[in-house]
């Protein structure tokens, strides 16, 4: 059985491409142009995450927002601490725009909305480009 010398394919090898100098150059340029792809795709893909990550967690604070108040105006209407029969047509009950740790343009609106014998709660909440709404039906 032959053996193989490990520093001898590494000799040939250098003796190969130390030779060919114009293959040599056109190796290290290959390499240069994959190293520079790999940097730019690597960019690419962590902006288009962040910029993911950002849209979700408006998604999340518009979400809970509404949700909290909405739950909050709920459990006052149901242990009797604000009256629905003394609304007659559509009200807004709560409407704010400014929030510490949110972004300048966050707001939440709270109304409702008068419809035959039934009143219906809308909260409205806006945080960025991102917007939920919770509703509520309450029968008369």
């Amino acid at each position: 059985m032959r053996r193989i010398r490990r520093d001898n394919l590494i000799k040939r090898t250098a003796a190969v491409l130390g030779n060919n100098e114009g293959a040599s150059l056109v190796l290290v340029s290959i390499l240069a142009i994959l190293v520079l792809l790999a940097v730019v795709i690597l960019r690419l893909a962590t902006t288009t995450f962040m910029a993911s990550a950002n849209r979700q967690l408006n998604q999340d604070q518009a979400y809970e927002l509404a949700a909290s108040l909405g739950s909050s105006i709920d459990e006052l209407i149901m242990t009797g601490k604000y009256d629905l029969d003394n609304i007659s047509s559509d009200s807004t009950i709560y409407n704010r725009s400014s929030f510490p740790g949110l972004q300048a343009n966050s707001s939440v609106v709270a109304k409702i909305d008068v419809e035959g014998n039934y009143k219906i709660l809308i909260v409205t909440a806006k945080v960025g480009q991102a917007q939920y709404v919770y509703t509520k039906e309450y029968y008369a």
